[in-house]
């Protein structure tokens, strides 16, 4: 007879990274989409590591819709239990944790708030899995194992059904490009962390001023103005 394993296994610990406030989540095509298929991977993971999760669920108040209260991350979780509350998964994910997160406005912040939780909870695992869309692949890689300590794990979802999706792959790519050297100054220099957060908070201030439909022609703008102009990612 083999010996019994008596270790505790650690924590398995998630990140779902935010994308924005939609009017309703629980009726929101791109959300459902996303958390469904985020709930699936988080099963397959904990089934197979034989753990219950901490899930914490990351981003603040981005809502686009007066009064403006809405955070991105307690939203995830309104929508996340409804999907843990079914009838065939209900005793199976009952001992599954939610956090929110709910601080943070930009993937930077997301990632650094996340790491400030898990170290205030002194919450232990071996490594972190880090879901998000998969348009910021490279750039949460890049940031993330330079955050957290532990080893990372990425599940990029293709989900999004948004015109930002379908823009010029090129385009996506230098964004990107920019958008991770921008992150990357601050995340070297913390006394630059408040003016990249002000950066955010312009795009957020963007988006409630204009309709959704000039959207990306007024966030295009608003890049070319910080990031082009800047030179970042050159």
């Amino acid at each position: 007879m083999e010996p019994k394993n008596n270790k505790q296994k650690s924590n398995s610990i998630f990140l779902i990274l935010g994308y924005g406030v939609p009017k309703d989540i629980i009726k929101d095509e791109n959300y459902n989409i996303y958390l469904k298929t985020a709930f699936n991977a988080i099963f397959s993971v904990s089934a197979k590591e034989k753990t219950n999760p901490i899930i914490i669920f990351c981003g603040g108040k981005t809502d686009c819709f007066a009064p403006y209260k809405r955070n991105e991350a307690d939203e995830m979780i309104r929508l996340f239990q409804k999907l843990m509350q079914r009838r065939h998964v209900k005793d199976l994910v009952k001992d599954w944790k939610l956090i929110s997160e709910k601080t943070s406005i930009s993937t930077l912040e997301n990632l650094l708030d996340a790491k400030k939780m898990i170290d205030k909870k002194n919450i232990k695992s071996e490594s972190v899995h880090i879901i998000s869309e998969v348009m910021r692949k490279k750039r949460i890689e890049t940031l993330a194992k330079k955050i957290f300590s532990q080893k990372i794990t990425l599940i990029s979802i293709d989900f999004s059904q948004s015109p930002t999706r379908f823009l010029d792959p090129h385009f996506v790519q230098k964004k990107e490009d920019q958008a991770l050297a921008h992150d990357m100054e601050a995340l070297k220099n913390e006394n630059l962390r408040s003016e990249h957060h002000k950066v955010y908070v312009e795009k957020l201030e963007i988006f409630r001023k204009v309709k959704s439909a000039d959207r990306e022609d007024a966030i295009r703008k608003w890049w070319e103005s910080v990031f082009v102009k800047n030179n970042y990612g050159k």
